[in-house]
């Protein structure tokens, strides 16, 4: 069991309120309950291809050495995941049972999450505010 009391064959997906817009370098993933915006790099993203599917933590460590990821990396795989699993973007859930529709090409590099400081309640205006000036 790890330090959250899951054992090593519980299956983790993405919560089916997470948005993705896949970028060229990673992707985007936007959380419709909190409104926050979170950016994976490639490796990241291919790493979230699992959870769409569902996945279990175990399967992603494997996978991600298959992909290239050095010993030395692991570490960085684990703080992704544990990372998704804070932000409450992958819970404790059956998925489709399909992880092996995951892809990732190219140069591995340790997967990086970053969570945008604004929810997008914040960086939206409104069309109605009075302080923005109309266009002519």
């Amino acid at each position: 069991m790890d330090k959250a009391g899951h054992s090593e064959d519980t299956k983790f997906a993405l919560r089916p309120d997470v948005v993705v817009a896949v970028l060229q370098d990673g992707a985007v993933l936007l959380d419709l309950a909190t409104k926050y915006f979170y950016s994976v790099n490639a490796s990241g993203w291919a790493i979230v291809q699992m959870f769409e599917s569902g996945t279990t933590l175990e399967e992603v460590k494997v996978r991600c050495h298959a992909w290239g990821c050095e010993a030395e990396d692991s570490q960085r795989v684990e703080e992704f995941t544990s990372a998704l699993l804070n932000e409450g973007l992958v819970n404790s859930g059956i998925g489709n049972g399909h992880s092996g529709e995951a892809v990732f090409k190219g140069l591995w590099l340790p997967p990086v999450i970053e969570k945008h400081k604004e929810p997008l309640q914040r960086i939206m205006t409104s069309a109605f505010d009075p302080s923005i000036p109309l266009a002519e």
